[in-house]
């Protein structure tokens, strides 16, 4: 009887909210291919998920490259990582990444409620601040969290969002890509809302995400080494 060999993931792209996760994953689809990538996320709660439906199998999904939210942590310890695969992220400026996950928040909730439609007024009686969302526990220094147990000089790779154009063909000829792919950027908050942020405010954000300050720096200085 013939048995086929699994496939074992080859590489392994944690994505933390709003770092171009979106955009990247896409690009992963064009490199490896639609059914070779697949969205793995791993929830705070423990709740697993495999494209967006849940996920119950003790083993890691058969895939080339598994990317998603998940922690290190979480997908080491309930999973494993297989020897040779590579584990990627990138990263991006604190502020910037706070910012930019209450604006796409915000979006949603609008996009959801449609207020208007049914003359609704919920978000305007209920909706936290930029500064508030800021301050619970949950959205601080998230980059830190998703990548806890792992030494920043340990990672395959280490993107800077805000440098995506110029460090994707640095990654691509790292793995060995055929050719660096067209950047189509999706779920963008808008420049006008990320410029209106009150220096106040952008420092407390940085306070607030001491830890996740460090590691964006570390990953700065480390950025010319590892490439």
């Amino acid at each position: 009887m013939f048995f086929r060999k699994r496939q074992i993931p080859e590489l392994i792209s944690i994505h933390i909210p709003k770092t171009a996760g979106t955009s990247f994953r896409n690009i992963l689809k064009s490199v490896y291919g639609e059914k070779n990538v697949v969205r793995f996320d791993i929830s705070m709660r423990g709740v697993v998920r495999l494209n967006e439906k849940p996920y119950s199998d003790k083993q890691l999904p058969e895939a080339k490259v598994i990317h998603g939210h998940f922690s290190y942590e979480a997908l080491k310890s309930g999973y494993g990582i297989p020897d040779g695969c590579k584990v990627i992220t990138w990263l991006r400026d604190p502020v910037q990444r706070v910012a930019s996950n209450y604006y796409y928040l915000e979006s949603r909730l609008i996009e959801i409620l449609q207020e208007e439609k049914h003359d609704l007024h919920i978000l305007e009686k209920m909706q936290r601040s930029l500064t508030e969302f800021a301050r619970a526990e949950i959205n601080r220094n998230r980059m830190s969290k998703f990548l806890n147990g792992l030494a920043l000089k340990d990672l395959d790779f280490i993107g800077i969002q805000e440098q995506f154009e110029t460090d994707l063909p640095l990654l691509a000829a790292k793995l060995g890509w055929p050719e660096v792919p067209e950047v189509l950027y999706h779920n963008v908050t808008s420049e006008r809302e990320m410029r209106q942020i009150p220096d106040d405010v952008v420092s407390e954000i940085r306070a607030l995400n001491a830890e996740d300050v460090r590691l964006y720096e570390e990953a700065v200085a480390l950025r010319s080494t590892i490439h």
